[in-house]
């Protein structure tokens, strides 16, 4: 499998992953699904997820007294998604202080069902039917020389 098949198969996964983003309405601003990047270095490629994408899943608890700010301060994100959600700039703030207090609960299944075996395997296999249409083609046309 060459790299142009790989970025496609990648492709293909990332379209799966912001499909079940936005079935399950985690994608308001549409922000996350524009940090889903496939990145090709020549000798790999390699489908980047942003780092908090992993939390929608699985969710988190509430922050511990010493936490660390993220690289996006969490406010920020919750007044864009306020703003996407068309809820009052005032609530992020309240919404912020819950999560530090309480946590939130994610979404099982998000991100794992479309990184999943199964469908990287159903993936796989299309791509591997192609090839082996290639490869048949091209021993077709030797034999016919």
């Amino acid at each position: 499998m060459n790299n142009d098949q790989l970025i496609q198969l990648l492709e293909l996964l990332k379209t799966d992953v912001i499909n079940s983003m936005q079935a399950a309405g985690k994608d308001a601003t549409g922000q996350t699904a524009q940090q889903l990047t496939i990145v090709d270095n020549g000798c790999n490629v390699q489908l980047q997820l942003p780092g908090y994408l992993q939390l929608l899943e699985t969710g988190r608890g509430p922050a511990s007294p010493d936490a660390v700010a993220g690289d996006l301060p969490m406010i920020q994100r919750i007044q864009q998604w306020c703003q996407a959600k068309g809820i009052p700039d005032k609530a992020a703030w309240a919404i912020k202080k819950s999560i530090d207090k309480k946590g939130f609960k994610g979404t099982p299944g998000l991100i794992t069902e479309p990184l999943g075996n199964d469908n990287i395997n159903l993936r796989l296999n299309a791509a591997m039917d192609d090839i082996a249409s290639l490869i048949g083609e091209e021993l077709i046309g030797l034999i016919d020389q």
